[in-house]
């Protein structure tokens, strides 16, 4: 039973939760809503833990198996952002402790169980029994993993600690074992059908110089197994270049005989003759069965294996795998696929490639041996020759780059009948050589193309050819501005511009069976075209049956914003906004631009919320340009936002630059409304709470009376949760660090921003969470000369949280390569360091240890040797040492 200590708000959001969950634990529903509890609903989770630990044994299946598998879900290590590798990274360069480091690692590589919804079984056509019978009628379950974590990343390879190597090993081992149970448990392993195998293209790091083109290291985007199975081996191999015994003792640790990939594993590491002797290795390639025998796709290190090690192998051995090698693989799997003729041709073709693999390692073939393959050589007329030991192994993602040319027949073709020739070619089914010739020469012709099909009436065949003019001519950069183009996509602006022309005034018939095309190349034209009125004489040609196809097309359950740039009205807005010369406020005052605020205005439906979406990221613009417009078409909409339309928010927090006063007070306080809700994703809800802590520091630092009022901005601080208190911290001490406008001593900023602290936070200690004092952690160092004042001001909001580094407090100098302390100076400030560790290191079993705490508590002692006799000192110097 696990014990978790609650303040009071979340003990009673615990007791609520397990009131609402008695009767629900078999409620398929309920059981999706715990899913999606997030890491800091820490109440709701415990309360489901607790309920479940007293409830479990009376659970029927699946419902019993759920819980299990979702309590599992829960303690992934959900570090998959940028920002959380990049902060691994900078832990694991910091020096942190050997226990803390290999915590980090394999934290960022183990796998996991994943769970998501069971409707996704029905996106593949399984249908779902109405009364769960199986746990896949509850959740969809597979194996996830981190990111893959290189050596060089870890500088594993100038690593030379035996015991931290050690150590490393056996629990990437354990981490990889504990993946692997899992994975046998959800049915991922059962038997000879393991999918872990397909899953692990090589189990060890494969070298830059057997890349192939276009390609690189095989597992590189690879999550689930591959990262811990690489790393433990790199791991093992490093330690064997110090200590073989130990890398030994590791290796003879592999679950071998039960798990293909230890099995795998072993074989690799048996490449080394100083680590695995011959007999260990006749031993394993012997008692091979088939499919690891033959399979070098599944299982390549087995067949790397027996090349490098058979000139090793006793003479009875090789004698005996070069007489299975001949036989050949039992050809009953191909023949079902291939028939009987290509089966054997193609078992025949398998052992000639294996035994010019143990040729190309330097192995000895038998005479029989010499004499079968050289025969089989001899007659086969085409070939391809084996030249390395790694030929032919599963080499993962490449980009390949292949120069196509036009089918030369289109030249010799009339131009009466060019249009339809090109038209047949053009597949509506997928994307064949055929098509492909055929779009390439109309995306190097399109002159000739815009002749042939200006001013004529409706075909289906010109409607193809329209289309795909409009998805093959485009410039090569299409990011690029007249300024930055390069003479050859230049060249192609005066073509574009006829392209506009005719678009203008070709049959509406044609361009709306064209329109997903011709909107694409709209949006990719719009840089270099800039400015220019034809372009705007065809976007407003082709708007009106972009609203009707956007607002005709089916419901698709995704975001706002993705939306928003994947329909013909979101090309078209996107292509708007980019074809704005430089911003420039009258231009949107004239013909033909002013007629396209009309468009939009009179847009309707998801074609105007797609539009007012975008429209609303630049609205510093608009406003600046038409502000009876923009409170008409996009504030008036944003303040009634609600449903589906409430995203709308999302893309007012993302505008550039802070609204002017005026835009504040109008959307002050329903911007405080939707922060403090529930409607929108908490990040989103965040950057509003900045927004108008933000609007809040400028009215206070340039003498405003406040424009949104201090009580709300509390009360959205209050209820809004961690996450929008955590950027409205963020917000404060960005102020702190760069005040921006004319520059303020950093005495002033901080007693700005603590009066405005004092004035607007929450004073109720129940709402301190580890989350918000992750927060709050760095704001002393924020303030600069003024750190321990600031820790006098947020201490009795702190609690201990899930610090691994010294980095979190902000105290480290980055111009001395993160290892001194920075900014305490006075014995006060010590004191005031001293304190906030004290509150924000906790020393129950299993709390985290920040890497440095030892380094802060000698800084405190050389400015304040006095503390070195308080409690809370020599408690954080035992924690140190653990």
């Amino acid at each position: 039973m696990r014990t978790v200590k609650l303040s009071d708000i979340d003990a009673r959001i615990a007791q609520n939760t397990r009131a609402f969950a008695l009767e629900r634990l078999t409620d398929r529903e309920f059981l999706e809503w715990a899913r999606l509890l997030r890491s800091d609903q820490g109440a709701e989770r415990a309360a489901l833990r607790d309920l479940l630990d007293f409830r479990i044994k009376d659970l029927a299946e699946p419902y019993a198996s759920a819980w299990q598998y979702l309590f599992e879900f829960w303690d992934a290590p959900f570090a998959e952002t940028s920002y959380d590798r990049l902060l691994l990274k900078r832990d694991l360069k910091s020096r942190a402790s050997q226990s803390e480091t290999v915590s980090l690692i394999v934290s960022s590589v183990r796998p996991w169980i994943r769970l998501e919804s069971a409707r996704k079984y029905e996106a593949f056509g399984h249908k779902r029994a109405r009364h769960p019978k199986t746990i896949g009628d509850i959740f969809w379950i597979s194996m996830e993993g981190g990111e893959p974590l290189t050596p060089d990343e870890i500088d594993l390879k100038n690593n030379e600690d035996r015991d931290f190597l050690f150590e490393l090993a056996l629990a990437l081992n354990a981490s990889l074992l504990s993946g692997l149970n899992q994975a046998r448990r959800i049915g991922m392993i059962a038997g000879d059908a393991d999918a872990t195998t397909w899953l692990v293209h090589r189990v060890y790091f494969v070298p830059p110089n057997q890349y192939p083109e276009g390609g690189g290291e095989p597992d590189r985007y690879k999550k689930g197994f591959a990262p811990t199975t690489k790393l433990l081996f790199a791991t093992v191999e490093q330690l064997a270049r110090i200590d073989q015994k130990a890398a030994l003792r590791a290796i003879s640790s592999w679950d071998v005989d039960r798990w293909k990939l230890y099995k795998r594993l072993w074989a690799a590491a048996a490449r080394e003759a100083s680590l695995i002797s011959a007999s260990d290795v006749a031993e394993f390639l012997v008692n091979l069965d088939d499919r690891e025998f033959w399979w070098t796709d599944a299982f390549p290190e087995f067949a790397e294996l027996r090349a490098l090690r058979w000139s090793s192998l006793p003479d009875l051995v090789r004698t005996r795998l070069e007489r299975r090698l001949i036989k050949g693989e039992p050809p009953g799997r191909l023949i079902k696929r291939l028939g009987k003729d290509e089966a054997l041709e193609a078992v025949t073709r398998r052992s000639a490639i294996e035994m010019q693999r143990i040729k190309i390692a330097g192995g000895q073939l038998s005479d029989d041996g010499d004499s079968w393959l050289h025969n089989f050589l001899s007659a086969q007329t085409a070939q391809v020759p084996i030249t390395s030991v790694t030929q032919g192994f599963d080499v993962g993602v490449r980009t390949v780059l292949e120069d196509t040319v036009s089918d030369p027949t289109f030249d010799d073709i009339p131009s009466s009948r060019l249009i339809e020739e090109l038209a047949r070619q053009l597949s509506d089914e997928g994307w064949d050589s055929k098509s492909r010739a055929a779009s390439d020469y109309i995306g190097r012709n399109p002159d000739l193309i815009l002749d042939l099909l200006s001013g004529a009436a409706y075909t289906a065949a010109r409607a193809k050819v329209w289309q795909a003019l409009g998805y093959s001519f485009r410039p090569v950069d299409i990011n690029a501005t007249r300024q930055t183009a390069t003479p050859e996509d230049m060249s192609l602006v005066p073509t574009a511009l006829k392209m506009c022309a005719v678009i203008a005034t070709t049959d509406t018939k044609i361009l709306d069976a064209a329109l997903p095309g011709l909107t694409s190349w709209m949006s990719t034209w719009d840089r270099l075209l800039n400015g220019e009125d034809d372009y705007i004489s065809a976007w407003l040609t082709l708007w009106p049956m972009a609203v009707v196809q956007t607002n005709n097309s089916p419901k698709i359950d995704t975001p706002l914003r993705d939306r928003s740039f994947s329909t013909p009205v979101g090309n078209l807005v996107d292509g708007f906004i980019r074809a704005i010369p430089n911003f420039k406020s009258g231009t949107l005052a004239r013909e033909p631009w002013s007629n396209v605020l009309v468009a939009l205005a009179d847009a309707t439906g998801e074609a105007a919320l797609q539009a007012r979406y975008q429209l609303m990221m630049y609205f510093d613009y608009f406003w600046s340009t038409d502000q009876d417009w923009v409170k008409r078409h996009l504030l008036a909409p944003l303040l009634d936002a609600k449903a589906s339309s409430i995203e709308l928010w999302q893309a007012f927090a993302e505008t550039e630059y802070l609204p002017a006063r005026e835009v504040l007070e109008a959307v002050g306080s329903r911007m405080i409304e939707v922060a403090a809700g529930s409607e929108l994703p908490a990040d989103i809800r965040g950057a509003l709470a900045q927004r108008s802590i933000f609007a809040t520091i400028i009215d206070m630092r340039d003498g405003h009376p406040p424009t949104i009022p201090s009580g709300l901005i509390q009360q959205m601080l209050r209820i809004g949760g961690d996450d929008v208190r955590a950027r409205a911290l963020r917000a404060m001490k960005k102020y702190l660090k760069e005040p921006g406008g004319t520059p303020q001593p950093p005495a002033e900023r901080f007693s700005l921003i603590k009066e405005l602290f004092e004035k607007v936070w929450p004073k109720e200690l129940t709402l301190s969470s580890p989350a918000l004092s992750d927060a709050l952690a760095d704001f002393p160092a924020a303030a600069s000369q003024s750190f321990a004042d600031a820790v006098d001001l947020i201490l009795p909001y702190l609690t201990p949280f899930q610090c691994w580094s010294l980095w979190e407090y902000g105290i480290l100098d980055r111009s001395e390569n993160g290892n001194a302390i920075g900014g305490i100076h006075t014995p006060r400030d010590a004191a005031a360091l001293l304190a906030i560790l004290d509150k924000t290191v906790g020393s129950e079993e299993g709390a985290v240890i920040p890497n440095g705490l030892d380094r802060a508590l000698r800084h405190i002692s050389e400015r304040n040797s006095r503390l070195e006799n308080d409690v809370r000192y020599q408690r954080l110097l035992t924690l140190s040492r653990r």
